[in-house]
């Protein structure tokens, strides 16, 4: 058996496993170079996949954003019946027209009038923008002008809405142009918050019933309509299911005292005490065709001078209401009377003489002493619906004060005011009505005087 040289074998051996590294290393870069390559893929793949579930809960999260608005829509929507229904205040639920502030459950609504008077007078009514019967002068060519073209009745209305853990959070800032010579000018109306049953603010007094007050054009209101702004702080309950709700106020006091006759206001020199704030208690029970609502207020008048000091307390009550006769007839009345409590009251409040005889509140007596001055009146309106587009209001309205022997003889002593009108409503945000308006006024010593007034407003909502 011949054998192969050592070299040779040698050689044959170190070729091979050249060979065999090299098909090996080969391999070996193959195999990474398809590992960089399948990774390269998967992290295209997994890109994909992030940018997939990246849409997916943008979308989730838009799903869950229209979810919520809807709910919180779908609650305003029943707080809007509910407090349109239950709950005459002013929270309000956002309706579509409201601004909801970006990554926030806030909502911010803005409202309104442009409204214009056109006034013609056949008397002397100092008043010329309002149908105030106690600013109706006795004297003859007091005032010059019959006509009077006026804005002041546009108001512009800032609100916000806010849910919270306490109930809903509400605010209202508002203010109309009125003023009482048609000049358009500045006026604070409402100034007010309230978060869950609990407000704070300038509002509507508890003691007045501001859903009383008739379909007229006219911007002062029946003469004995308690009606007045002021702060306060109010807690309301929720209507019960039998239709019932409370309210209790705390709010500001200003005694309006009457002079005596026989001193010149000029030389009278007294501090009015307001020790206490005025309260009211109000009850209010809903039923089928409307409601009647009845408010008790309690409050404590004084003075002081540099000898003398006295006090008296003062009373009222004010009962009103709605009553639908059937879908087109509307029935509203106020009846109030009380002692001490004139400043409440439209007419009494705001007598052109009043820089002379002072206020019907409370005034000295025969003897000397404080006495509560006393004061009843009311109204009856009637709302008729002609049509969808046409409505008119048909009313009287009266108030009468007992005064005191010791009052100036211009002071207030009763008035009387009607008015009828007819009300076209093109659209749902604009009217055009044509009203007619007469008023007679009375003082402590027999002296009347009357006004008429025919007044046409154009008014225009947004």
């Amino acid at each position: 058996m011949k054998f192969l040289p050592l070299n040779v074998v040698t050689a044959a051996l170190l070729s091979a496993l050249c060979y065999s590294a090299n098909s090996h290393a080969q391999s070996i870069e193959q195999r990474l170079s398809a590992l960089e390559q399948r990774l390269s893929e998967l992290e295209k793949q997994l890109a994909a996949k992030d940018k997939k579930i990246a849409a997916l809960e943008r979308e989730q999260k838009r799903t869950q954003v229209v979810a919520n608005n809807a709910k919180v829509s779908a609650i305003e929507a029943q707080q809007v019946l509910f407090n349109d229904t239950t709950r005459p205040s002013h929270r309000f639920a956002a309706p579509a027209k409201s601004i909801r502030l970006s990554d926030s459950t806030t909502t911010l609504q803005l409202g309104g009038q442009i409204w214009l008077d056109a006034i013609y007078n056949h008397g002397e009514m100092t008043n010329r923008a309002g149908f105030q019967t106690s600013s109706i002068a006795y004297d003859d060519n007091t005032t010059n002008d019959n006509t009077l073209l006026s804005a002041g009745q546009s108001k512009l209305s800032f609100r916000s809405h806010t849910p919270t853990h306490y109930g809903d959070m509400t605010t209202r800032f508002e203010f109309d142009m009125f003023d009482d010579q048609g000049n358009a000018d500045f006026h604070l109306t409402h100034l007010w918050g309230e978060l869950g049953n609990w407000g704070a603010g300038q509002t509507f007094s508890g003691f007045m019933d501001i859903n009383s007050f008739p379909n007229i054009i006219d911007y002062w209101g029946p003469t004995a309509m308690v009606f007045t702004r002021q702060p306060q702080i109010r807690y309301r309950t929720e209507q019960s299911a039998s239709g019932a709700t409370w309210m209790v106020t705390m709010e500001r006091s200003d005694a309006d005292l009457a002079f005596p006759r026989d001193i010149d206001p000029a030389t009278l020199s007294f501090d009015e005490q307001n020790d206490w704030p005025d309260a009211t208690l109000s009850y209010q029970q809903r039923f089928t065709d409307g409601y009647i609502k009845a408010a008790l207020l309690l409050r404590s008048l004084g003075f002081e001078t540099s000898t003398q000091e006295d006090s008296v307390t003062g009373w009222g009550i004010n009962v009103t209401g709605n009553y639908a006769l059937d879908k087109a007839h509307l029935l509203k009345f106020q009846f109030a009377t009380g002692e001490g409590i004139a400043r409440y009251i439209n007419d009494p409040c705001c007598s052109i003489y009043s820089a002379i005889t002072g206020g019907s509140d409370a005034g000295l007596n025969s003897n000397g002493d404080l006495q509560a001055i006393g004061i009843s009146g009311g109204f009856v309106y009637l709302d008729k619906q002609w049509s969808e587009r046409f409505t008119s209001s048909l009313g009287l309205s009266y108030v009468d004060v007992d005064n005191l022997a010791t009052q100036h003889a211009r002071a207030f002593n009763n008035s009387l005011y009607s008015t009828i009108n007819l009300i076209w409503n093109p659209t749902m945000m604009s009217r055009l009505g044509v009203e007619l308006q007469y008023g007679e006024v009375e003082n402590f010593a027999g002296e009347q005087a009357d006004n008429l007034r025919l007044q046409t407003s154009f008014g225009f909502k947004y």
